[in-house]
């Protein structure tokens, strides 16, 4: 039984309505806890000096190391953060992230119950797709949502081409074009209608416009501050290994939950395919690329998330046990009605209990105490620091202090410098020579890295201490010595 054969009335819609608001607020509390993202910082530091230089900047200011010249993929979705939070305040990036993350899960939605699967089947599957795809949802808003949020959308409008409708391209070049100012994810948009084009000329489908609108997109790249020159990011960006970023590693670092659910999203889309047939499942090998980059890198696990939420419930619906389940669902939906209403309560409680609309800057992750002790002593100089906190203290006291390194990574840094302050940090052979290599006033050291246990034997004194973060400085640097071991601390964005 498919949802056109089941009777509409008004407690369907009922409960129809009910499904997908405990869903959206499943979304909501799984994403509920807010910490400001690492990125954020050098996104809108970006725009903050390009503002006060009236042109964007094309050369690092920030970085007292080598860097290279700068090409910004993410140049435009620190533009939304920065004139949203200075118009309408921080909780701003907030309402992005959540339109974000709730303007996917709806795509999601639509394009499956546009490809027959019924809305009980599609709550069903809906909480597995929720926790896959929440995991790029979990701080405050990134670049990258906004490329999950228009690959739903390409997916919902290549729904639309397959229905012989043709309108939808003049909004998949519009969006095309913002996309690429705003995230280099648009090169995924590139290969699903690649992929689309194929699996249409293997069916003996209309594909032609599909290659005319390829070509275009390749002309609209160029609409760029940076001009043919991105393209060379491009190169770069797309072939290069990320050892240091934790979010590239493999599914498998996520841990058992992770790669439990992953696989268990794999087998049901298999089963699924298998039910309903390899000619009427149309869509398969874009959920095939998705399920094996999701393998390689955690980071693109959302991406296989949306591919599967859209078209796994119509897959799953052709089997025996999903069309029962309609039937019953429908039969009892007194019943369903209420475990909907009684999830999207505990997820709205929940999610108030997390405080959703509380902006965080937690000092374990940031050296808040240790940026405001540097503030108040007027340190002006270079300072080193970890890759992940560069952008913090950039955002904070820049231009008195220029960094060592911070998250741009391939934006900004060659593969070398970023090894190097690696290296230092975890207190390689030949770490004391960084000191004397590049021209540092001070250090700012977690706790927990191995050279916070040498420093002492560098001759380098400790001005700083809290319970996460120490500060040392070259010899002859007058500050004064602080001790901030009991103190505790909470940033504040911007």
């Amino acid at each position: 039984m498919r949802h056109s054969d089941i009777p509409s009335n008004s407690h369907d819609s009922l409960q129809r309505w009910v499904t997908y608001t405990g869903c959206a607020l499943l979304l909501v509390q799984w994403i509920a806890y807010n910490f400001v993202d690492i990125d954020l910082w050098h996104q809108m530091a970006l725009i903050r000096e390009s503002v006060a230089a009236g042109h964007l900047l094309r050369s690092d200011p920030y970085a007292y190391t080598p860097t290279l010249p700068w090409i910004d993929h993410e140049w435009g979705a620190g533009a939304i953060s920065y004139f949203a939070t200075h118009w309408l305040g921080g909780h701003a990036i907030l309402a992005l992230k959540y339109c974000c993350a709730l303007g996917t899960l709806l795509a999601c939605i639509r394009v499956s119950e546009m490809r027959g699967a019924d809305f009980r089947t599609i709550g069903v599957c809906a909480p597995l797709a929720i926790f896959l795809v929440s995991l790029g949802f979990l701080s405050t808003v990134r670049a990258q949502d906004y490329s999950f949020l228009f690959t739903a959308i390409c997916l919902l409008f290549l729904e639309y081409d397959r229905r012989g409708s043709r309108v939808w391209i003049i909004a998949a070049l519009a969006i095309f074009a913002l996309w690429v100012n705003l995230h280099a994810g648009f090169v995924v948009a590139l290969g699903l209608i690649a992929i689309h084009a194929v699996e249409s000329a293997s069916r003996r489908e209309p594909y032609r416009h599909l290659i005319l609108l390829l070509c275009a997109m390749g002309f609209e790249i160029l609409l760029n501050p940076y001009g043919a020159r991105y393209f060379l990011y491009l190169k770069r960006a797309l072939s290069m290994p990320r050892p240091y970023s934790p979010e590239w590693l493999g599914l498998n670092h996520l841990g058992p939950v992770w790669v439990t659910a992953y696989v268990a999203a794999v087998l049901v889309a298999i089963v699924g395919v298998w039910s309903t047939g390899w000619r009427k499942a149309t869509g398969v090998p874009w959920l095939v690329a998705t399920a094996a980059v999701a393998a390689m890198h955690r980071k693109l696990l959302p991406l296989f998330a949306i591919a599967w939420l859209c078209y796994a419930p119509s897959y799953i619906q052709a089997t025996r046990t999903a069309r029962w389940w309609s039937g019953f669902a429908h039969r009892r939906r007194a019943f369903l009605i209420s475990a909907w209403a009684f999830v999207a309560l505990i997820c709205a409680s929940e999610a108030y209990r997390e405080q959703v609309w509380e902006l965080r800057v937690p000092q374990p992750l940031y050296p808040v105490g240790a940026v405001e002790y540097l503030g108040k002593e007027k340190f002006n100089g270079n300072l080193m620091v970890p890759f992940r906190i560069g952008a913090y203290v950039s955002w904070k006291l820049y231009p008195a202090v220029k960094v060592s390194v911070d998250s741009r990574y391939e934006v900004a840094y060659a593969d070398a410098v970023v090894k190097r302050v690696f290296d230092f940090y975890d207190a390689a052979a030949g770490w004391q020579t960084t000191l004397a290599d590049w021209p540092t006033d001070a250090v700012l050291v977690p706790r927990d890295t191995r050279v916070s246990r040498l420093m002492p034997s560098a001759g380098w004194p400790r001005l700083y201490t809290d319970a996460q973060f120490e500060i040392y400085a070259r010899p002859g640097l007058a500050m004064p010595v602080v001790d901030m071991k009991m103190a505790k601390f909470r940033g504040v964005f911007p």
